[in-house]
């Protein structure tokens, strides 16, 4: 399609190349396109510290900036981001809407001058919440507000994000949700092609001999609660030991992970690195069920990864995506945080329940797909 000179522009910055961010940017693209508005999308790094995706399927257009950055913490990473070149980039694209990602990074705030110097759009999407306090964000909490302030529409990843907006003085009126969502019909094609036989092979061979599996997909880092979640699945062995638990993920806590399982004597725990995005469907298809019991969790993308194949899911009340996305005794259960008590009651409510083989998760996240939620979001409109 040919872009004449008075062709609305919309730009995109995001931090780094994720996988649900590219399908999201590809229904956007689509969407844009069909109303003659160019599309494009401005990554501020290819990459961080501790991410690994690869093998992006990338339909729309975008450029990678060079950048350094300042990070803090080894275990868990903050990354801010410094992009040197952004006004320049900016000036070059003359968007009329700029949707940026979160205010973590440098690109925000000199987007957002931009914006209110030359009268265009500049739409703030948030994927924080009020629980995950730091003295990083105390230090840049009258920042952060006053980006808030000077923003044209802000848009949340949840209820709780937007929640918070508001508490930072978002206007009301003028603040939207945009569920945090992966894509649905990508992980329901993978789904359909996985055979029965394809999945017993794929079980067997991760050494899996239980009839029942629990799944954790995450870094393994201290605030996913993963010492909670082990307490928790080693009470409900007491009475039920014929269920395993399979850790996905990496991270730095793996060693004292194994040691605190081996000092416990807790029985059928299994690892699995870091997967991939076109495999991680794989995992979700030959469980009973995902925890998550983080004491801090933005969102958790892994919810809605699970809920599409099909899983009952538990979460604390600290993970963003439990308000929006768990119905308790309908596709899991809402837990206080640090409790392995609640953990294992929660695992017995969904076996007795039959939860494990009979709940609406799917229909609950087809609300929210991504072309519905374009088409009805406001701040999408130019």
């Amino acid at each position: 399609m040919a872009i004449s000179q008075n062709t609305k522009k919309v730009l995109i910055l995001h931090n780094i190349i994720v996988p649900y961010r590219v399908h999201l940017f590809n229904a956007m693209n689509v969407f844009y396109t069909r109303k003659n508005i160019k599309f494009k999308v401005i990554f501020l790094s290819e990459s961080d510290k501790n991410r690994h995706w690869e093998n992006f399927d990338i339909k729309f257009d975008f450029e990678v900036l060079k950048s350094s950055a300042i990070r803090v913490g080894k275990k868990d990473v903050f990354t801010f981001f410094i992009n040197l070149n952004i006004l320049k980039i900016l000036n070059r694209e003359n968007p009329d809407k700029i949707i940026c990602f979160g205010w973590d990074h440098l690109a925000s705030y000199v987007a957002n001058y931009w914006t209110n110097k030359n009268d265009r759009e500049f739409i703030l999407w948030c994927g924080s919440t009020a629980l995950e306090k730091s003295w990083r964000r105390t230090l840049f909490n009258p920042l952060v507000k006053f980006i808030v302030r000077k923003s044209t529409i802000c848009v949340g990843d949840g209820s709780m994000h937007c929640d918070y907006l508001l508490h930072l003085g978002a206007n009301p009126s003028k603040t939207e949700v945009f569920y945090c969502q992966a894509d649905i019909y990508y992980f329901e094609s993978k789904i359909s092609a996985f055979t029965s036989i394809e999945k017993h092979a794929f079980k067997s061979n991760l050494g899996i001999r239980t009839s029942k599996l629990i799944l954790f997909n995450g870094q393994l880092i201290h605030r996913k609660g993963i010492y909670e979640l082990l307490k928790g699945f080693k009470l409900y062995q007491q009475n039920d030991p014929s269920t395993s638990l399979l850790l996905l993920g990496r991270g730095p806590e793996k060693n004292k992970i194994i040691e605190f399982i081996q000092l416990n004597s807790i029985q059928q725990v299994f690892f699995q690195d870091f997967v991939q995005y076109d495999d991680v469907y794989k995992f979700y298809t030959i469980s009973d069920l995902l925890i998550l019991p983080s004491n801090e969790e933005a969102w958790g993308l892994v919810i809605n990864e699970a809920m599409i194949c099909g899983l009952p899911i538990i979460a604390t009340d600290r993970v963003g995506a439990s308000v929006d996305l768990i119905k308790d005794g309908q596709n899991g259960y809402v837990i206080k945080v640090n409790c392995p008590e609640c953990i294992a009651d929660a695992i017995a409510k969904i076996y007795v329940n039959q939860l494990n083989t009979k709940n609406n998760s799917k229909e609950i996240i087809r609300q929210f797909s991504f072309e519905n939620m374009i088409q009805s979001a406001k701040f999408m409109q130019l």
